[in-house]
């Protein structure tokens, strides 16, 4: 079914509505639904998202990674990504050991031993770099861990 009207168009008039009315929001909307051949705002807006059109797929824009080890411009591209990814992780956590975290840490032993595996080729090389930024976040963890443990044992 076609609206009368853009939705953020029947939102202000239900907004206008209630002004005028006095009556809480969620009424306006229902009148503004049921004039717009709705029984409810939220049918209204069910069917509105589902006539919208899609978004294409998100195209990658890199290249294929179709073998381990990859070549040296993508290295070098991904150890700079997880150095900037590992200092912004250990900023924002709270490690009771982060310059012994910092000295665990080696971002080529990282990309070339834990970030991709040969089960996940062929990969896109954006997406690669994308998983950097997913995924240090738990391999920092584990290290400020065993810093930790290490600690713990000096204690």
């Amino acid at each position: 079914m076609n609206l009368s009207a853009p939705t953020n168009e029947l939102k202000r008039k239900a907004k206008l509505l209630r002004g005028e009315e006095g009556m809480p929001l969620n009424q306006a909307r229902a009148l503004i639904a049921k004039q717009e051949g709705y029984a409810s705002w939220g049918l209204l807006i069910r069917d509105y998202e589902a006539q919208k059109p899609k978004r294409p797929a998100r195209i990658m824009s890199g290249y294929l990674i179709k073998s381990l080890p990859f070549d040296a411009a993508y290295r070098r591209e991904a150890i700079a990504l997880a150095n900037s990814t590992f200092e912004s992780v250990i900023r924002s956590m709270e490690s009771d050991n982060p310059e012994e975290t910092r000295a665990l840490w080696d971002a080529a032993e990282y990309v070339d031993h834990h970030h991709l595996s040969v089960d996940m080729l062929p990969i896109d090389s954006e997406y690669a770099l994308s998983l950097i930024e997913a995924f240090l976040v738990h391999y920092v963890i584990e290290l400020a861990g065993r810093t930790h443990s290490k600690a713990k044992e000096r204690e």
